[in-house]
């Protein structure tokens, strides 16, 4: 009996005795983990953002495929925008990147039962403006339409609340990343042409009332811009909310297929940019925030190409390519790729 308690505990004693961490250690083994955990992070964000670069260039390329599209079918670009009814040039390039049925619901133009609306004189609930054909319109500019965002561009999938300048509504509208290219020139898009219209009678590709084939782009298709990205300002359109938007424009807001203050002959960057203005103008800074005192630069900011892509922005070019454009370009190259035939006036001149 003896003998078998002296088993027992000589057993009992024979397995070796555990050992936790030393404070040291596990100390040690964190800070190991956190060097490891900074070096990946850069390299899944650099992953992240080239994924949405890719969709952002994907983008244009179904863009610059419908614009050809149009112009097979028609014979020329679509109009940039139509001043004094609203529509721009992505709600012509519908029926191209299958949005026909979206289309259909629509009605452009005026008639003797009045204008039919980009906005509501005030907020409203869905089923009114469901059935009231004068306002189906909002309906669309209401509908996410992925295919004109830039992923990098962060914009709310519920839409944002927007208000003309004439102070009309739409309650939940979703903003755009891309601008057609309206001019190598303009600076301010308060200018009005010999018609009385805004950013119209350009040297661009897209702009008001627009009519141009590929036989006036004299400068030649590879070096003219039709398309470039912009960034649409989440944060100020938040911030603005309900609030009355100034007629020349006061903050940098792009959207698609058609805007109440383009309705009004107003605002035409919400769907135009221009080379005449470096690319990521501004930079991390909103000139539009004094834009009484300072509305030069404001007007600069509004029609400038941009994007959240670090250094520069892509660019759909009119034979159909794409390309990221540096920000540091050269000011007369950037210049020149806004203007259908400037190399040729600089020869005749």
């Amino acid at each position: 009996m003896s003998d078998l308690r002296q088993w027992h505990t000589t057993k009992r004693h024979s397995f070796p005795i555990g050992r936790g961490f030393t404070l040291v250690e596990l100390l040690v083994v964190i800070a190991i983990i956190g060097v490891l955990v900074a070096l990946l992070l850069p390299a899944v964000q650099a992953a992240r953002e080239s994924a949405r670069r890719s969709q952002c260039e994907n983008n244009l390329r179904q863009i610059g495929l419908a614009l050809h599209l149009h112009h097979d079918t028609l014979q020329q670009f679509p109009m940039g925008a139509v001043n004094s009814e609203g529509s721009m040039w992505t709600y012509y390039i519908m029926p191209f990147i299958e949005q026909q049925n979206a289309q259909d619901i629509m009605t452009i133009g005026e008639d003797s039962r009045g204008n039919f609306q980009w906005a509501h004189p005030g907020p409203y609930d869905h089923a009114r403006v469901a059935n009231n054909p004068s306002y189906r319109n909002i309906l669309i500019v209401e509908t996410l339409m992925p295919i004109f965002q830039c992923p990098s561009n962060a914009i709310p999938s519920v839409g944002q609340y927007d208000v003309s300048s004439d102070n009309w509504h739409v309650v939940n509208r979703h903003a755009a990343s891309y601008l057609g290219n309206a001019s190598g020139f303009a600076t301010n898009q308060t200018e009005r042409d010999e018609n009385g219209r805004t950013l119209g009678s350009l040297d661009g590709v897209l702009f008001g009332w627009s009519e141009i084939a590929f036989k006036h782009i004299l400068d030649g298709t590879s070096n003219t811009i039709l398309v470039g990205e912009a960034l649409h300002d989440v944060e100020t359109q938040d911030l603005s909310g309900s609030r009355r938007e100034r007629p020349e424009g006061d903050h940098k807001d792009h959207w698609y297929f058609g805007s109440d203050d383009i309705d009004i002959n107003n605002d035409l960057s919400e769907c135009l940019g221009s080379t005449a203005v470096p690319i990521n103008y501004g930079g991390s800074t909103n000139p539009c925030e004094n834009a009484r005192s300072n509305r030069e630069a404001c007007q600069l900011y509004q029609l400038s190409f941009s994007s959240n892509h670090p250094g520069g922005a892509e660019m759909l070019r009119c034979d159909g390519s794409v390309e990221f454009l540096v920000e540091g370009i050269d000011e007369i190259a950037w210049s020149d790729m806004g203007t259908r035939a400037n190399q040729i006036s600089a020869l005749e001149d």
